[in-house]
């Protein structure tokens, strides 16, 4: 199971210099799952990052509902919170990261499966690491 960050799709929307390896993730065979704050931060993003811009803010909105698609979004929230408020590991990087990898791992403990966290944020790949899920 392959955990995407938000960092892994705007990297793919904006062009940025990873785009590649963004598409290369998405294209995988293994399911892909992302917290629900996925479908808030990408939008956000996009529209603050491309506001000037409204044919490729439409473009990339319209790219992210169709990947979204294949990402499956979990609504965990509460158990989230208990786990980060009691883990100080969560601590080594920004809250909406620790949300990311929280979710990450708890899919891991519920499912059984390896769960591989997918980001290009240098903080939240360090915690990843340290959580064992890069």
């Amino acid at each position: 199971m392959i955990y995407v960050d938000s960092s892994v799709l705007l990297e793919l929307y904006l062009d940025g210099p990873r785009a590649t390896d963004a598409r290369a993730i998405l294209d995988e065979p293994e399911t892909k799952v992302a917290s629900w704050l996925l479908a808030v931060e990408i939008p956000v993003v996009l529209r603050r990052t491309l506001a000037s811009h409204p044919q490729p803010l439409q473009e990339a909105l319209d790219r992210f509902d169709r990947d979204v698609d294949d990402v499956g979004l979990i609504d965990a929230m509460t158990d989230v919170a208990i786990r980060i408020r009691s883990d100080a590991r969560f601590s080594r990087c920004r809250a909406l990261d620790a949300i990311h990898a929280c979710t990450a791992l708890l899919m891991r403990e519920w499912t059984g499966q390896a769960v591989r966290l997918e980001t290009f944020d240098r903080r939240l790949l360090e915690l990843g690491q340290a959580l064992h899920l890069c």
